[in-house]
């Protein structure tokens, strides 16, 4: 197990932990590079032959028996959970979940999925995965704190130096550590289980506890003992106090929340035994230690994780084809790519091999000499790349592996064995995942050239400058730590500024977002769409005329989507709009359309009808609140239910309103006095007009409906554009104006005769619209959103009337039929609730202001 990749004792979500990370990982390079200054690197393959065979076989025979002891964690855990299996199974989810997690950092993540990876090939239940790796984790840390623990305790100033506390605080944490490990021995042997209800943790029998501890710490003496036995023999300090030592600087890379803990375990340990240790013979120490603990294993469980993909996909497969009657392989099928190598993990890969490149710069075993800062552009092109390789760009593919293509050809041919063996393997994992890489499209010639050759000539220049000019010639050392470093020439640190400042500029286009650019929609598309519309659709279906959307459309053209990009969300305003047998194909290709895009859809103000499709696409449904719908077959004003109403029209009458339903051929000669209501409207409440979920004024596009207009003494107080579904069932208001200083009664006198004349022409509901937020819960099991929309029911009033506008709806005592947000889940929902929020008010001050 890594020294310094044990599970972090901070949560992931910790907002200041990258932080903390990050200072700390720059501290300790720069101390690093300041003790270490004058040791030559180029001597450093000599050195690290000179050890010899016989202490190279000690320090890999120590790794061996950590790994092997490690496998024993597993063991353990195996019999607390009753789950019995042969060694050669859980030993290789150990071992691979090991050298994974140590080489790429994030071990409580990494190791957790690998493991439960594996034991999942063997049928184990998920719930015995959790515990087996909530054990092995217990178990880790219990040999920890019985070293760490001493190791403080037998010398607390050094120990506080190395973990940057005050000695009282390193004397109470030692003193912690150790009454832990005491406190589980005692509630294994006399407490009880602890949790409530099914979340019960089970306590260990004695024994078994008691074999935790001891295999735990035998585990952390070999590991120590590995890097122990290649210092130098006149230089170590007795084992024992370098394994509390060892344990400590330990400690402090885990602490650090740097991924690996590199550079900060190093930093650790010259602090608390540089005095005894020569610079030159600890660097060398420490660099076979990465090599035998780290770098070989790993090496060796990737070739054990692909061969057990490999052979679990073959019988996947085989399985598969003989029930379906087709054994053997078929002709042309493709070859299978195991599929733990996921995107995820090869963008974690590349970036650790990035971090290693960017931290170490300058390795060992060069004939010629190549400066550490280009070996640390590479490390931080890798960098930039890896987040494309998570985010499936197919740029970010191909660029990845000229990068790693090319890296390896300069590491070999100056003699980095090493890096261009990591490097190539990497490049090798990415050829048979190409097909995974399908979002965006590979590089073609920009439409602008000024930004690729600046990138272009700034890297360009930054690498002759530091292999072949400059001031004096090569920087040796990486680029974190010259650029930080005191005494590094101020045109040097310039040339490394240019350098990164280009990979940025590159990186930035690798990263670039696909969006597809603005169309305004053809008039045959808007035919298509007026057809669908007339045919079969809802009444929202009509704010595909409002100019502001795109169009996709099914296969057989019978139905579309009506949507626009904000950000990286693709968002469909309502239901599909169309025939109802080409839903799944044209919502299912829409989806495959936006992650091609690398986009996130968004589909906004739905119904429950298609739930289950959504879902189906990967897509969580949120409430966004519920639509008011007046069933007209049985509204009337008479009797005491909708008496406000009655009240309400008869004032109006007596004061002079009149409202009258105007056809859509008739609407042309109003516009003048409209526009003057809708202007008078805008600047009374200082805002812009709303478009995108609800129609805006454009002369155009409001003579396409009927028109409910308020007039007063003759003059035009307020209006409201109507909307009808394609089965001239249902009206809706949309677009609904009035002027500042009208009747207070005026909008509700508007509604109550739109939805009487609604009811004289035969049509069977009338909808008031949605009234956002409304039956949005608090208590359990709330989503996520729905608190946070429950917060804003309760106490955002300041903002925007929720309560008044569902209060004025429920009035009209309709029927509330709820809507819906499919959207992706967790983080995503948030974002794309801002993504709609800024198309529909034009940004969140619209929104905000009404």
């Amino acid at each position: 197990m890594s020294p310094t990749s044990r599970p972090s004792a901070r949560p992931a979500r910790h907002l200041l932990a990258p932080l903390v990370g990050v200072a700390l990982l720059a501290a300790a390079v720069v101390l690093l590079h300041r003790t270490l200054r004058h040791y030559s690197w180029a001597e450093l393959g000599g050195d690290l032959l000179a050890l010899g065979p016989g202490v190279a076989l000690a320090a890999l025979g120590a790794t061996a028996v950590s790994y092997l002891a490690m496998t024993g964690y597993d063991a353990l855990a195996l019999r607390y959970v009753e789950h019995p299996l042969p060694y050669r199974r859980y030993g290789l989810a150990s071992f691979v979940a090991t050298a994974f997690g140590n080489n790429l950092g994030a071990s409580a993540v990494v190791g957790a999925a690998l493991r439960a990876r594996v034991y999942s090939s063997w049928q184990v239940p998920g719930s015995a995965i959790t515990r087996i790796i909530g054990f092995n984790a217990v178990t880790l840390a219990l040999g920890a704190a019985v070293l760490a623990g001493t190791g403080v305790l037998h010398d607390p100033v050094r120990a506080g130096e190395a973990l940057h506390l005050p000695r009282a605080a390193v004397l109470a944490l030692g003193s912690l550590l150790l009454a832990s490990v005491v406190g589980y021995l005692a509630w294994a042997a006399a407490g009880r289980s602890v949790g409530a209800r099914r979340w019960r943790v089970a306590k260990p029998s004695p024994g078994l506890a008691v074999a935790q501890v001891l295999l735990s710490t035998f585990e952390w003496l070999t590991m120590a003992a590995a890097l122990h036995v290649l210092l130098p023999a006149g230089d170590r300090l007795p084992f024992l106090p370098f394994a509390a030592a060892f344990a400590v600087a330990t400690l402090a890379g885990l602490v650090s929340n740097v991924p690996g803990g590199l550079g900060v375990f190093e930093t650790a340990l010259v602090v608390l035994i540089g005095s005894t240790t020569s610079p030159a013979g600890l660097a060398v120490a420490l660099v076979a230690y990465r090599l035998c603990y780290f770098v070989l294993p790993l090496l060796l469980a990737a070739v054990l994780l692909v061969a057990h993909e490999a052979r679990r996909g073959a019988t996947a497969l085989g399985a598969a084809r003989t029930a379906a009657g087709t054994p053997g392989p078929a002709a042309g099928s493709p070859v299978r790519v195991p599929s733990v190598l996921t995107p995820s993990v090869l963008a974690l890969s590349v970036a650790g091999a990035g971090v290693f490149m960017v931290v170490v710069g300058d390795l060992p075993g060069r004939a010629l000499d190549v400066s550490a800062v280009t070996i640390s552009l590479a490390g931080l092109s890798a960098l930039l790349v890896a987040r494309g390789l998570h985010l499936r760009l197919r740029r970010a593919w191909v660029a990845t592996v000229v990068l790693l293509t090319g890296v390896t050809a300069v590491a070999a041919a100056h003699g980095d064995l090493v890096l261009s063996a990591v490097t190539a393997g990497l490049a090798l994992l990415l050829v048979p995942a190409r097909t995974a890489f399908h979002r965006g499209a590979p590089f073609a010639l920009p439409r602008n050239p000024v930004w690729p050759v600046t990138a272009a000539a700034l890297v360009g220049a930054a690498v002759w400058w530091h292999e072949s000019g400059g001031s004096g010639g090569a920087v040796d050392a990486p680029l974190l730590v010259a650029s930080v470093s005191g005494d590094t020439p101020g045109a040097d640190r310039l040339a490394m500024a240019a350098g990164a400042v280009g990979i940025l500029i590159g990186g930035r286009r690798v990263l670039r977002a696909a969006a597809p650019t603005p169309k305004a929609p053809c008039e045959v598309e808007m035919a298509r769409v007026s057809e669908i519309v007339a045919r079969s659709g809802r009444c929202t279906s009509h704010l595909a005329f409002t100019g502001d959307k795109r169009f996709h459309f099914s296969p057989a053209g019978t139905s579309f989507l009506m949507y626009q990009v904000e950000g990286r969300s693709w968002v469909v305003m309502g239901d599909p709009v169309g025939d109802p047998r080409d839903v799944q194909d044209l919502v299912g290709s829409f989806v495959a359309l936006v992650d091609r895009h690398g986009g996130r859809p968004v589909f906004y103000n739905v119904a429950a009808d298609h739930a289950d499709l959504y879902r189906r696409c990967g897509l969580s449904l949120a409430k966004l609140g519920e639509e008011a719908v007046v069933p007209l077959d049985d509204f009337t004003l008479t009797g005491k239910a909708r008496v406000n109403l009655r009240n309400c029209r008869n004032k109006s009458q007596r004061m002079g309103l009149t409202v009258d339903v105007v056809p859509a051929q008739d609407v042309a000669p109003l516009l003048p006095a409209l526009r003057e209501v809708s202007d008078a409207w805008l600047t009374h409440r200082n805002g812009k007009e709303k478009r995108f979920s609800l129609g805006a004024f454009d002369e155009e596009y409001v003579a396409r409906f009927p028109l409910a207009v308020v007039r007063h003494e003759g003059r035009v107080v307020a209006f409201a554009t109507l909307w009808t579904d394609g089965e001239g069932r249902e009206v809706q208001v949309d677009l609904m104006r009035r002027l500042p200083d009208g009747p207070r009664t005026v909008m509700t006198y508007l509604f109550v005769e739109c939805i009487l004349w609604a009811k004289e022409n035969g049509f069977a509901s009338f909808s008031l619209g949605v009234a956002p937020l409304a039956g949005l819960r608090g208590d359990t099991p709330p989503s996520a959103w729905d608190r946070v929309g429950h917060l804003l029911w309760t106490h955002g009033e300041r903002f925007y009337n929720f309560k008044g506008l569902r209060a004025f709806k429920q009035g009209f005592q309709p029927r509330w039929r709820t809507c819906y947000v499919a959207a992706p889940g967790g983080l995503a929902l948030p974002n794309a609730m801002v993504d709609v929020a800024t198309l529909v008010g034009g940004g969140i001050r619209g929104v905000v202001r009404g």
